[in-house]
């Protein structure tokens, strides 16, 4: 028992390794290395919001390593402060996502141009108002999701195997802007291709495939986690083409 407790803990360790490398190099040439690839100056507020969200990452990968080294206490007094953090990454996420559509008409982009014309990594052959209303609706849904998966792991914190499997799951809802950014990388296909969708149904899969062979079942807090962040997500991409989603990213322009 001791050594399946000690197993799980060094996956979910190396999980959360993962996970802020994912936003390291996403965000590198937006964020952490501007100075190195001579990214034009954005805004307080979005430096703001990465500094939030990647205090989150860097967080959990020291909760993990807590219970790795064996100092729950520590990790249970630290665990308090989840909750106001994430209402932050929460609040941090929908102030960068709903102040883009302005960002991008503040740069010359009108709501009808193609998005070849702006960056053909980041699209082509799609208005810039059908791309933006994807990516703020999917960004509305990611931190919902990561709201209430959170939440949920508070709940059950006393759970461990629950715990850290909605913790895990709510924290890959947020890391499709990461992965959009990278997606960018030209041999990657841009964020209209597939890697995006494929990375996070892979950093899902890993957590059920963890479950098969440790549990030899999915554990419940697994399933139902994914299939309630995979359900919303395609909820997302609903509200994003339809009219009530274009008429709501059209009120922000």
């Amino acid at each position: 028992m001791e050594n399946q407790v000690n197993r799980e803990n060094y996956f979910f360790f190396i999980y959360t390794l993962v996970l802020l490398f994912i936003v390291l190099l996403g965000f590198a040439p937006s964020l952490f290395l501007r100075f190195a690839f001579e990214t034009p100056p954005i805004p307080l507020y979005l430096h703001l919001h990465g500094v939030i969200l990647t205090g989150w990452f860097i967080w959990l990968v020291a909760q993990a390593w807590l219970i790795r080294i064996k100092k729950p206490i520590l990790h249970r007094k630290l665990g308090y402060f989840a909750a106001t953090y994430g209402l932050a990454v929460l609040m941090g996420s929908l102030m960068a996502s709903l102040n883009s559509v302005s960002r991008g008409l503040g740069i010359g982009a009108t709501l009808d141009t193609n998005m070849a014309d702006i960056n053909p990594a980041m699209g082509a052959g799609i208005t810039y108002l059908v791309f933006i209303s994807d990516v703020v609706w999917a960004n509305i849904i990611a931190v919902s999701t990561f709201a209430i998966l959170l939440c949920s792991a508070v709940i059950f914190r006393a759970q461990s195997e629950v715990h850290k499997r909605l913790i895990l799951i709510a924290t890959v809802s947020i890391l499709e802007p990461a992965l959009a950014r990278i997606s960018r990388i030209e041999i990657l296909g841009g964020e209209q291709g597939p890697f995006i969708h494929s990375a996070l149904l892979m950093l899902l899969a890993a957590i059920i495939i963890y479950d098969l062979v440790t549990l030899k079942k999915v554990h419940k807090a697994t399933l139902v986690a994914i299939i309630f962040a995979i359900t919303l997500n395609r909820l997302g991409s609903m509200i994003a083409g339809s009219e009530f989603g274009l008429a709501f990213i059209r009120s922000l322009a």
